[in-house]
Order: structure tokens, then sequence, then C-alpha cells
């Protein structure tokens, strides 16, 4: 009796053990990670390598786990030099850190898609503008209102320059980490967008002058309409008079146009939409010779400003001072400072040979000192005062970025279909006809 005993416990046994590996091998294993193959052989043992197998209960599969190879400063992958796994994904890249399209030209329509993505939903907003002639460096001085100006808005390239054709086609939007809108225009009455629109586009039956010049006062009414700060570039010392002008021409224009047509008017308190706004206007003078930096200079275009835009509903003075940054170039005369600024070359480009100018003495800097303040002070300087800019007051003020761009795709639906822009190119017509 006790061996039958002892023979049925070892059947039982045996029995248990088939049941028990039979189970083990229906239950696939786990894998939680394997040998980095990277690695040469050589610099790790053979424990290191090894899987350790841990037996769990018979509810639960097996899982072998692997020891990581421990990191050693001479094994590095034959594709990454520096040592490091180059299977790493690399760190996707936050929206905004280049410009996008706000407006396609070409097609006629706004890029609805890709901006409201960088758009926020808090309240506020303040969009900073430009415009200007091609290859005064428009793009080069909003760039500098970043933090990264050399990802920011493309300049011309020396291709564009040999070719004469221009870098930005319609409306390029850039937002800052301070939440700045930033839009950059194609150059205003340029006769590279003239040539490129004669190849691709009608000219809805005008001389193509008059196209240029239609399309060129959509351009600026829309920044007039849209933009807080708008800054109006030229090149060199000499204020492009024709420039200003236009900018009166495209203020006239602008009229029955309110500022925010999506929203209704009892919402800020109104009885009816304001279509009197008008944003704060900055002209800066880019690509100035040191030679040219001179106070008498400045204080002439200080009093042709003025006297130019006196009647003007623009605010042309009372946000940006360049005497702030240089105080050698404080004004005489008593009248309110407009808005000027003067740079210089941006030292990433190369300045022009020029003869050398004669000897003022109205001339502040001495020719050894180079402008005795860098670039890099002097845009600084810009950046900071329109930074600082005060924002819209009351409730308009607290309009969201989204709700603000699609104001801004109605205002250019309106502007596109201004009967006072329509009826100025019409008086044109026939004058030119004449």
């Amino acid at each position: 009796m006790p061996e039958k005993r002892s023979r049925d416990r070892r059947k039982d046994r045996r029995k248990q053990n088939s049941n028990d590996h039979e189970r083990q091998f229906i239950q696939a294993p786990v894998i939680l990670e394997r040998r980095d193959r990277s690695a040469p052989a050589a610099e790790h043992s053979t424990s290191e390598t090894t899987p350790v197998i841990m037996k769990h209960n018979d509810k639960t599969p097996l899982r072998v786990v692997a020891k990581p190879p421990q990191s050693s400063s001479s094994s590095s992958s034959p594709l990454s030099p520096s040592g490091t796994s180059s299977s790493q994904p690399p760190s996707n890249e936050m929206p905004g850190n280049a410009s996008i399209p706000f407006l396609d030209r070409r097609h006629g329509r706004m890029s609805s898609d890709a901006v409201i993505k960088l758009l926020g939903d808090h309240p506020g907003h303040f969009v900073v503008g430009v415009v200007g002639k091609q290859g005064v460096g428009k793009s080069t001085v909003l760039s500098y209102l970043t933090h990264q100006p050399s990802n920011a808005f493309p300049i011309q390239s020396i291709e564009s320059v040999a070719y004469s054709r221009h870098q930005t086609v319609g409306i390029d939007v850039f937002i800052t980490p301070e939440r700045t809108i930033l839009l950059d225009t194609e150059p205003i009455l340029s006769c590279s967008v003239l040539d490129e629109a004669l190849r691709s586009t009608s000219m809805d039956g005008l001389h193509p002058e008059l196209w240029l010049e239609r399309e060129s006062l959509y351009n600026l009414v829309f920044m007039l309409s849209v933009c807080n700060v708008v800054l109006v570039v030229s090149e060199g010392m000499q204020l492009d008079v024709a420039m200003l002008r236009y900018l009166k021409r495209a203020e006239l224009l602008k009229f029955s146009l309110p500022d925010f047509p999506l929203i209704p008017a009892a919402t800020f308190g109104q009885a009816q939409p304001d279509m009197n706004y008008y944003p704060d206007i900055v002209f800066v003078c880019n690509k100035c010779r040191d030679w040219e930096l001179q106070w008498q200079q400045y204080n002439d275009m200080q009093v042709l400003l003025g006297n130019i835009f006196a009647d003007s509903s623009l605010k042309t003075s009372g946000l940006v001072s360049f005497s702030n940054v240089l105080p050698a170039f404080k004004l005489s005369h008593r009248g309110p400072e407009q808005n000027l600024f003067l740079l210089p070359y941006d030292p990433n480009h190369e300045q022009p040979s020029t003869r050398d100018p004669p000897k003022d003495i109205w001339n502040v800097y001495d020719d050894g000192l180079c402008g005795v303040e860098s670039f890099q002070t002097l845009v600084s300087g810009l950046r900071e005062q329109i930074s600082a800019a005060p924002r819209r007051l009351g409730k308009k003020g607290q309009v969201s970025e989204k709700d603000w761009y699609k104001n801004a795709i109605k205002l250019y639906e309106l502007v596109r279909k201004s009967e006072y822009i329509s009826d100025y190119i019409r008086v044109a017509m026939k004058t030119t006809h004449k």
C-alpha cells in the first residue's frame, strides 16, 4: 500500500507539471525591453545581456525582463558621432517658428485653417503691420521685432535682387511668444508685382498702372483697418513724399469701414459701429548710412512729417521717440515729436561702398565711431517702444485673437467691395484717358 500511494503521488506530480508546462507554453511572453543592438557586444558582459526569467503564478504570463546595457562614454552609435542614440526622434517644433501665409493673393483667399491654429481665445490682441516699397527692408525690420529675426520673415535673396523680384507675396503672419501678431505685406506699387500679375492674373479691364494702384490701395486700407501699429518703411534719410501722400489717400478711402464688422455695436456700448478707427503710424528710415545720421536732417524730417499729417486722423506722434535712444537728436522745436525712427545698415548685410561724404558741422557722429550706437542697440530701442504701445481701451481691447481674425476676414471682403475705392479708380481711369 505505501508503494502504491508513492506511485500515485509521483503520477499526480508529473501530471501537474505537464499541465503547468502546457499552460505556460500557450501563454505568450511579454517583452518589456530589448537589448541595445547598436552598442558593441564586447563592451558588455554576458550577464548584462542575458534575459532574466521571472516565474509568476499560473494566472500570470511569463515576463522576460532584459537588463538595459550600462551607459559607457566609449559606446556610440555608428550613425551618431556625438555618442547619442540616432534612433531618438527629433523634438517637434512649436507652431509659429516661421511665418505662414496670411493672405494668398494669387488665389484671393485667407489661409484660415493654418492661421486659426496659432491664435488664442484669451482676451486681448495686438497687431503690428508693415508697408513700404520694394527692397526697403520691410521684412528685415519686422523680423527684428521677434525673438529670432533669422527665422521670422524671409528676406530678399541675391537671386531675387538680381532679377528685381519681390519676396513677399500677399500677406504673411508671424506670432511672437509675447502674443504680438506681425503682418508682412508685399511691396506697394511694385513693378515686380505688376509683372507677375500680367503673366497670371486678369487686369479686370483696367490699365496695368491703375490695377497696381488699386491692389496697393487694397493692402494699405486693409492694414489701416486691422492693425494697432503700422510701420511705414523707407530707404535712407530721404522720406518718400509720394508714399506719404499715398498713405493719406488710403486714409480717406478707408472711410465707412467698421473696426469689428461681425461684433454688434451694442456689445461695446455704442449705438453705431465705429467708422473712425485709425492705428498708430511709425515711420522707419532703414539702411541709413552713418554719415547721413545728422541732427539737422532729422529735425527737417520731423517738420516735414508734421506739416503733411497736420490734418490727418492717423496717429503719427506720441508713440516712438528716436531721442529716447540717442539724446543728441532731441528736437529744437516745441511741436509734438513725430513717430520717426532711424536705422543704419544691418551688420548682417553688406553696406554698399560710397564716396567719403563732406564734413558737416551738424554731424553728431564721429567717422571712427560708426554711428555711436550699434544697429542692435537702435533696433532694440524700436522694439521696446513698439511693444509698449497702449492697447485699445474698453471691451474692444478684450477682443480675442480668433475673434479679431474672423473680423479681419470680413474686413478684407469689405475692402475689396469698397465703393469708395471703386469710384476713385473709375475717376482715375477717366483722367488717364484724357
